[in-house]
């Protein structure tokens, strides 16, 4: 079996267009546009066995993960590609400052007051930002707008 065949697998489950590469893959809503993109990379790592430590990046619109099992990363698409994690991203005057996720059961209770302890800010402070939310598939888009009450 194939370091990505387990996309494959999913392939069964959701419907994307699936781009494979030695080093990594694009998955790619064939209604939405929206792409997942994993890369392995290798470091040398004198803490293995064999002198490598490798990992795999999942991107998804603005933000990204790392992780060092295969199964986890499949874990992971499938949490982007039921829109169970949403990318969220937070922009003063216009470039991109920080990001990070919310899960798709707390969309309904985004107040800058949830957004401002979720992220460890004052609510004054992130009252400046902007932001936005992306999902696979477009349900849960929100366009950039201002964090207020």
């Amino acid at each position: 079996m194939g370091k990505w065949d387990f996309l494959n697998e999913i392939q069964k489950e959701f419907a994307f267009d699936l781009s494979l590469k030695e080093d990594g893959a694009i998955l790619t809503n064939r209604e939405t546009r929206e792409s997942i993109e994993i890369f392995k990379e290798e470091y040398n790592s004198v803490d293995s066995k064999d002198g490598l430590y490798v990992e795999y990046i999942v991107c998804f619109t603005t933000q990204h993960r790392h992780f060092e099992d295969l199964s986890d990363v499949a874990e992971y698409i499938r949490l982007i590609l039921t829109d169970e994690v949403l990318p969220i991203e937070f922009y003063l005057h216009g470039e991109r400052r920080f990001g990070g996720e919310i899960e798709k059961t707390d969309f309904d209770r985004l107040t800058i007051e949830f957004l401002a302890d979720s992220y460890g800010y004052s609510v004054e402070y992130l009252s400046q930002f902007e932001y936005e939310i992306h999902s696979w598939s477009g349900r849960y888009n929100v366009e950039r707008r201002i964090c207020k009450s």
